[in-house]
């Protein structure tokens, strides 16, 4: 009962960066959790407006998906823009199958921040991004990578929410992978970087079918996207391809590689 009395004084923001929906999904359920145990919680999604009104608050969550190894850079944004000190700070991402040293990384930034980090969780979700470039619907292969996931989520989160209630530190440690990262020449690294951007300036909406309900408009959290006689794109893109997933008339395109390919609103 005691940790319950805690909990009604106790202030806590989720914040959560999402793309196709597999973060999200997994803030739902720390959101839902924390609620079960009566606890008041906010849950706000990051994008350009949320990352300089920013609320006070006892503890901080923030989740996010993993791209490129790294977190996206509206989330090192908003932990550099909270002035609240020696508060607790934990994190959560969802990867494909690596995360680098993100969580790490981000710790770091929260420490010259006097944010002491408690909880952390890393969980395997589908990768969207192979999803919408490589999979036709019904596939093989689309259902290969919607199978690639964590089993026992809802155990996780339990675990994750009750380090968070408890102030129960984790150990982040490098990954071990990281340490060879040396061994990959920098060209490689720059030519893997590049053909992650290329796709930017590729994105599209189909003017014929688009409906203009200005999902994509109100959801990108870069405020990338706008319309003005039809849909148009901009270049300050993170490629988190919410726009692509969750465009109901399947309208937007990124060049001519997601044609016919698999739209994945959330993790399932």
């Amino acid at each position: 009962m005691g940790i319950l009395n805690k909990g009604i004084s106790m202030k806590i923001t989720l914040y959560y960066y999402s793309g196709a929906g597999n973060t999200k999904f997994v803030a739902k359920k720390i959101k839902q959790k924390f609620q079960k145990l009566d606890y008041k919680i906010n849950y706000v999604k990051i994008n350009n407006n949320s990352i300089v009104n920013i609320e006070s608050s006892d503890a901080y969550i923030i989740g996010f998906p993993i791209y490129g190894l790294t977190s996206p850079q509206l989330v090192k944004d908003l932990i550099s823009n909270i002035e609240d000190t020696h508060k607790s700070i934990s994190f959560f991402c969802t990867k494909a199958f690596a995360s680098g040293n993100s969580i790490l990384e981000l710790s770091s930034l929260s420490k010259k921040q006097n944010l002491e980090t408690i909880a952390t969780l890393e969980l395997y979700m589908p990768g969207t991004d192979a999803l919408i470039f490589f999979a036709k619907p019904n596939s093989l292969s689309e259902k290969v990578l919607k199978f690639f996931h964590s089993r026992n989520i809802d155990k996780k989160v339990d675990i994750f929410v009750s380090k968070i209630i408890k102030k129960q530190k984790s150990v982040i440690r490098q990954k071990w992978y990281t340490y060879f990262s040396f061994l990959i020449p920098q060209k490689a690294k720059d030519k893997f970087h590049s053909q992650y951007t290329k796709y930017v300036p590729e994105f599209y909406s189909q003017s014929d079918i688009c409906i203009e309900c200005m999902k994509c408009v109100n959801e990108c959290p870069r405020e990338n996207i706008r319309l003005d006689e039809y849909i148009k794109f901009d270049l300050n893109c993170d490629m988190c391809l919410h726009c692509v997933h969750h465009c109901p008339t399947e309208s937007i395109q990124i060049g001519n590689f997601t044609q016919g390919n698999v739209r994945y609103k959330k993790f399932s």
